[in-house]
């Protein structure tokens, strides 16, 4: 299977993904990383039936995810074009889709949880803590930057989402009070 193949090339030597040819294959395999990844998340969420079940959720919860993840690869991109860094934005969203395996193990994880081992939302964090420092590996691979510049640039779509959401809640928050009186 290419997919393994790949993903076992880019494991063992990383520097495959800052070389002037794309690995073969990485398109199809960062595509699978998402799948898998979204599915894991999937699996987790309707564990605790955070999600309704069905074909339909699980396609929006892909494509949401899927969104999300072009949007932090194009911001990522853009930080490090701004600050004099070189890369390509397409390698970078594939090999996204690489650290997004990881998200399977919230599959283990949410079992762990229901057995009593740690509550979800700290299994949750974990995972989420794993892929963040995977993609600033990755970062650093694709990206000659140090290891700081590389978290900044991971960790600043992020925040600036956070940013977003909590100003579009107090903004509701608002207009519900206004609504009231």
């Amino acid at each position: 299977m290419i997919f393994l193949d790949t993903l076992g090339a880019v494991v063992d030597d990383p520097a495959l993904l800052g070389a002037e040819a794309k690995p073969e294959g990485l398109g199809r395999t960062g595509m699978l990383g998402y799948f898998a990844g979204a599915l894991g998340l999937f699996v987790f969420l309707r564990m605790y039936s955070a999600v309704p079940p069905g074909f339909f959720s699980f396609s929006v919860v892909f494509l949401l995810l899927l969104a999300l993840e072009f949007f932090v690869a194009g911001t990522v991109h853009l930080f490090m074009e701004l600050t004099g860094a070189s890369g390509r934005a397409g390698r970078l969203f594939q090999a996204f889709g690489l650290t997004d395996f990881l998200m399977t193990a919230l599959v283990p994880a949410g079992f762990l949880a229901k057995a009593g081992l740690l509550g979800p939302f700290l299994w949750y964090t974990l995972c989420a803590l794993l892929l963040i420092y995977a993609r600033v590996r990755l970062v650093r691979r694709l990206y000659p930057v140090s290891a700081n510049k590389a978290s900044l640039s991971v960790l600043l779509p992020y925040a600036g989402l956070f940013v977003f959401l909590f100003l579009a809640w107090v903004y509701s928050v608002a207009w519900l009070i206004w609504l009231m009186v």
